[in-house]
């Protein structure tokens, strides 16, 4: 289920250049920037603003890869 997971939500972040150095950075690459959301089999789980506050600190960047950013987040959560 993780490894789904991971290629749904690295999938998402197709448009993200990598590598990043801000969530800033990461945002500028997302359609809706913080505002959009995460979701899980259609279900919204979270708003990506509030994910990357909650998870991710300016001493995490730079972040190589989308891979290395959702195995981050999802490590962090417990995922």
């Amino acid at each position: 289920m993780r490894e789904e997971l991971i290629t749904h939500w690295t999938g998402a972040l197709a448009g993200v250049s990598f590598p990043v150095t801000s969530k800033e950075a990461v945002y500028a690459g997302l359609p809706k920037g913080s505002d959009g959301n995460m979701t899980v089999g259609g279900l919204v789980v979270c708003n990506v603003g509030e994910l990357f506050e909650k998870f991710l600190s300016p001493s995490d960047f730079p972040i190589n890869s989308a891979e290395d950013l959702v195995s981050l987040i999802f490590d962090r959560a417990g995922i």
